[in-house]
C-alpha cells in the first residue's frame, strides 16, 4: 500500500499492499521513505478529491496519495492531545495549525506512519521536550484518499432507483421484527433508503405506538402540532387534514425552516367509505420533467415557492425551491430533495409578472407529472397498520371519504432525517447495503 504525502517540501510514504501473494509477503513490511522538493509553486486541485489531496492512483501493488498541504494531515492528528479517546472529537481548532508547519521527521512503524512535526500548535509553547508526533494508520489514510472513498465510508454513495406505481413492490415488515432484530430495523432502513415508503403491519393499537416505532429510528421531531397529532375529521378543523375532504398530494410543514425528514401515520380506526392513503415518488416526477421539460425543470430549480402558516396563533413562514438538487456536501445519495405543498403556498409577492408566467407554466407541468395516475400508489390503512414515508421524496395524499359511513382516526408523528441516515450507516456497515429491498 504505497501512501505519497505531497506538499512543498513533501514527504513520499510507500507500503506493500495488504493483498499480497507468498513472493510478495516477504515485502509486505518493507516501506520506504524518501524525501525531495517540488518545483510547484501553487497544487494542482483534483475535483474529485477532497480540498487537502491533490490526486490518487493505483498501480498493481500500491495506492498512491498526494497531499497538497501538511495542514490537512496536522489538523487531523489522531493521537489522544488532538482527539478524545471517548468521544472522538477534536481537542484543537483548525485555526490553531500554523500556516508553514512542516515534518521535522517521518518514520514508518508496522501499518502506520509517524510524523514528528517541527512547531507546536498557535499558542503553545515551543520546545524541544513537546514535538507533536502524529501517527496515521494506513487504512484512515485510504478512507479519506479521494471524494469517492470518504462518500463510500459514510455511504453517501448508495444508488438511488425511482418508482411508479408499477415498480413498487408492497411488502408488510412485522412490527416484532422491526422492534425487536437488528435485521427488521435494518430492512425497514435501507427501504426508507431505496424507496422512501415502507409499510408496518400488527402495530398496537394505542395512541403510544406511532412513537414507539418512530423512536426506534430516532427521537420524535416535535412541532407545534406537538410530539405526535391526530388525523381525524373535525369541525372547523384547523388543517385540511382534519376534514373529510380530498387531500391533494403534498408534504407537511415547508413553512418551518428545518422540515420533518420522515412522517409516520397509524390506522387507529377506519370504518368510513373512502379515505385511502396516496403516494407518489416525486423524485420520479423529477427526473420525467427534466427529460420532457427542461427549461421548466431549471424554473423550478431555480424559483423560490411561498410557504406559510398563518393560523391558530401562528405566523409560520419560509420560501425554498420546488426542485433542490446539487447539494455536494450532502454526499450523492442525499444532493436532493422536493418542496411540495400547494395547500400551504404563500403569495408569490416577490416575482415579476414575467418571472411569475415561468414558473406557473413550469409548476402546471410538474403538477400534471405528479397527478398522472401511473405514478400514484394507493391503499387503504387498516387499524394495526402504519406507513413510514420520506417527507422530502414521497407526497402523500389521501381520496375523500364519508364522514357518515364510520370513523376514521389515524395518529402521526415526525422524526429528523439525519436519524435515518445514522441508522443506515450503522447498519450497513455491519449488515452491508442492498438495493434490491
Amino acid at each position: 500500500m504505497a501512501l505519497r504525502l505531497l506538499s512543498r517540501p513533501s514527504v513520499a510514504i510507500a507500503a506493500a499492499s495488504k493483498r499480497t501473494t507468498p513472493s510478495q509477503a516477504s515485502r509486505a513490511s518493507s516501506w520506504f521513505l524518501r524525501r525531495h522538493f517540488t518545483t510547484t509553486s501553487q497544487p494542482v486541485q483534483d475535483p474529485q478529491t477532497n480540498g487537502a489531496i491533490a490526486s490518487t492512483h493505483t498501480d498493481q501493488e500500491a495506492l498512491h496519495i498526494r497531499w497538497t498541504a501538511y495542514l490537512w494531515l496536522r489538523d487531523n492528528c489522531r493521537c489522544p492531545q488532538c482527539i478524545h479517546p471517548s468521544s472522538g472529537q477534536k481537542l484543537h481548532s483548525s485555526a490553531d495549525v500554523p500556516l508553514d508547519i512542516a515534518p521535522e521527521s517521518v518514520t514508518i512503524k508496522g501499518n502506520e506512519a509517524e510524523i514528528v512535526w517541527d512547531k507546536p500548535l498557535r499558542h503553545q509553547l515551543a520546545g524541544n521536550n513537546n514535538k507533536h508526533v502524529s501517527t496515521f494508520p494506513v487504512e484512515w489514510l485510504e478512507r479519506y484518499a479521494s471524494r469517492e472513498a470518504s462518500e463510500t465510508y459514510r455511504f453517501n454513495n448508495l444508488p438511488r432507483r425511482t418508482w411508479a406505481s408499477k415498480d413498487y413492490k408492497l411488502k408488510w415488515v412485522h412490527y416484532d421484527d422491526y422492534m425487536n432484530t437488528e435485521q427488521g430495523l435494518h430492512e425497514v432502513v435501507q427501504r426508507m433508503y431505496n424507496t422512501g415508503l415502507v409499510f408496518l403491519d400488527q402495530v398496537p393499537i394505542s395512541d403510544e405506538s406511532v412513537t414507539k416505532v418512530a423512536e426506534r429510528i430516532g427521537p420524535v421531531q416535535e412541532t407545534f402540532y406537538g410530539r405526535d397529532f391526530d388525523v381525524v375529521n373535525v369541525a372547523k378543523a384547523r388543517n385540511v387534514a382534519y376534514t373529510s375532504l380530498y387531500l391533494g398530494f403534498h408534504m407537511d410543514l415547508m413553512y418551518l425552516d428545518c422540515p420533518p425528514g420522515i412522517q409516520l401515520l397509524h390506522s387507529l380506526k377506519n370504518t368510513v367509505t373512502g379515505g385511502a392513503s396516496i403516494f407518489v415518488d416525486s423524485y420520479h416526477a423529477v427526473e420525467m420533467m427534466k427529460e420532457q421539460h427542461p427549461e421548466d425543470y431549471e424554473v423550478l430549480t431555480k424559483t423560490p415557492v411561498t410557504f406559510h402558516y398563518v393560523n391558530d396563533g401562528h405566523h409560520m413562514y419560509y420560501r425554498r425551491p420546488t426542485i433542490v438538487t446539487g447539494e455536494k456536501q450532502s454526499g450523492p445519495a442525499w444532493d436532493m430533495h422536493v418542496n411540495y405543498a400547494p395547500q400551504f403556498q404563500g403569495p408569490m409577492d416577490h416575482l415579476s409578472a414575467a418571472d411569475a408566467k415561468k414558473f406557473y407554466r413550469a409548476f402546471q407541468r410538474f403538477a400534471d407529472f405528479i397527478e398522472n395516475d401511473t405514478l400514484r400508489f394507493q391503499l387503504t390503512l387498516k387499524p394495526g397498520q402504519l406507513v413510514m414515508f420520506a417527507n422530502r421524496r414521497v407526497l402523500h395524499g389521501r381520496t375523500a371519504f364519508d364522514p357518515s359511513s364510520g370513523d376514521r382516526h389515524l395518529k402521526g408523528t415526525y422524526i429528523a432525517l439525519d436519524s435515518l441516515k445514522d441508522n443506515l450507516r450503522v447498519l450497513c456497515e455491519k449488515y452491508g447495503f442492498d438495493s434490491s429491498v
